[in-house]
This record gives structure tokens, sequence and C-alpha cells, in this order.
């Protein structure tokens, strides 16, 4: 079982523009709307995979009935605390002329001490013997940057962390067992451009000094790297056509975990990582992978030693 955990869900709203301008009036030509946040982003990859989940979080008691429905549609088991507020809705703007994706995110309701020990004693009781639980996503109001080391602590189970900035330095001192950093995210930690693999892999080396076990960097379509104290593992980046990058992390995180969880491999790992990562960048806005892209691609995948 792998769980993962969503402090900040959201109704992801995507809408199709002819193109974006800023200042002009747009016509929307399509809209839908998604549960999002990234832990639920993860799991719906997750059970798309065949992979046993689930996903918990806290909630804003307006909306939660109609995010949890959502999760139900999709297949995605979920057990949410609800608490004062509003879930809350992230806008992503798609221009049809080939423009980047233009993404207006909403900060959600506040979050307490109270809400966040009841959170953990939630995880804690449900979690034990998972294999993972994944811990992913913007911190809510109220949370500090050692909130999702917190939670890591308290919880007998192995951590897989996807943050940035100070929430992921903080972080690392809790030893999770991944953190999947993309370039900009690990440049970020290293105070300077990453320009060579040379560089990337001694970034993820002072990951590894600050606490991390393992250190997987999603490069977009340079590919990825992952590194841990035995070695280091490149995969070059898939040829695929692209029509959203939005969710592509969760998705390779997703791949990823599940690949470990099935085979204890991490070349494996990689592999089913990369090609969900690439079958999500196929899909339009904030929609997941389909299993059939997934499968197309996994015999695709190049794993180097380096």
């Amino acid at each position: 079982m792998i769980t993962t955990l969503c402090l900040n869900p959201s109704f992801d709203k995507t809408v199709e523009v002819d193109a974006m301008t800023v200042g002009g009036l747009h016509r929307v030509r399509r809209l839908r709307t998604d549960p999002g946040g990234k832990g639920s982003n993860v799991a719906a990859v997750l059970v798309r995979l065949g992979a046993q989940t689930r996903c918990l979080g806290l909630a804003g008691e307006n909306g939660a009935a109609q995010y949890e429905a959502m999760l139900d549609q999709i297949g995605v088991p979920h057990g949410f605390l609800h608490m004062p507020g509003q879930v809350r809705t992230n806008l992503k703007i798609v221009s049809l002329d080939g423009a980047e994706v233009t993404e207006i995110n909403e900060p959600g309701p506040e979050v307490n001490i109270k809400l966040l020990d009841s959170l953990i004693r939630l995880a804690r009781d449900n979690c034990r013997g998972d294999d993972f639980i994944i811990l992913t996503g913007s911190l809510p109001p109220g949370c500090s940057h050692d909130t999702y080391a917190r939670v890591m602590r308290a919880l007998p189970v192995p951590c897989v962390l996807d943050a940035s900035g100070e929430t992921l330095r903080q972080s690392l001192k809790a030893t999770p067992f991944l953190v999947k950093p993309n370039l900009q995210e690990l440049s970020d930690q290293a105070g300077r451009p990453l320009k060579t693999r040379e560089e990337i892999r001694e970034a993820a080396h002072r990951m590894i000094a600050a606490g991390a076990r393992n250190v997987l960097v999603s490069m977009g379509a340079h590919g990825a790297l992952l590194v841990n104290p035995a070695g280091a593992l490149f995969s070059p980046g898939l040829r695929v056509p692209v029509s959203s990058t939005v969710g592509a992390g969760d998705a390779m995180t997703a791949g990823f975990v599940a690949g470990f969880v099935e085979t204890g491999s991490f070349r494996e790992a990689m592999r089913r990582g990369m090609a969900a990562g690439a079958a999500s960048v196929m899909t339009d806005g904030t929609q997941l992978i389909r299993r059939e892209d997934y499968d197309a691609l996994l015999g695709k995948v190049e794993i180097q030693e380096v």
C-alpha cells in the first residue's frame, strides 16, 4: 500500500483559449475541472498503474463533499479531515497558439497545529505496514517550513518527498527515503544554475549529505538522474508529443514508487517513473496519464549507469 498526503487540495480548472494576451478579452473554447493537489494527483496515477493506494489529507468543509465525490469517480480511496474554509480553486489557462500554460493558484484555508496533529494521528493509525507515504505539494497557510519534517518523524513508514525551497531544505533533516526535485528546485538548493550532469550529481550528493537517502532529479526533455551513495542512473528523455507538462513530476513520482514497491529495483523503478512522466505530458491540461500510453512507452525507456 502506498499512501499519499494532500494538505492543500484544489479544484483544478483548466480553460483553453485561442491565445493568451495580458489585458485582453478571452473566450473559453473548452473547460474541465479535476480534483487537484499533488497528493491526489500522485494517488490518481497510482490507481491507473494498478497500485494499491489511498489519499489522506485536509480539506475545507466548503467543497469537501464535491472534492471527495470527484476522487470517488476516478477510483481514489481517500480519508480527509474537514476544517473551516473552502477547497481552493487553481486556474490553468491553456493557450491554443502553443504558448506555455499560465497558472493562477489560490492559497487554500489556514491550517493550525491542532489540525496538523489530527492528520498525523490519522496517518499513523491508517498507515502502519504501508510500503511508503508520499508527501508532496505546497503547504497551506499556517504551516511552517518544517511541517513535512515533523510529519515524517512521526510516521513509522518510509517517506517520499516532493517539495521545494526552504520546506525541502528543512525536510532533509528527517531522512526521507527519496526526494524528487526538478532541475530548477535542485539549482535553487545549490544557489546557482546547474548546467552539466556532473554539477547536478554533485548537488544531489549534497542533498544526500544533508539527509536524503536517494535523490531523483527530473530534468524535463533532458531526462532524469537518480543518485544515491551506491552510484547514479541516468535516463534520457523520451521523445513524445507534448500537450501539457502540468503534473508530469507527480506522474514520475507515482511511477517510480509503484515500480520500486513491485520490483525492489531502482533501475526498474526509474524505468517506470520515466514512462509515467512522459505519458503525462501527452495529455491535455491537468489530465493525468493514459495507461495505454504508459504501456507503449515502457519498453522505450533507456537506463544508463553513470
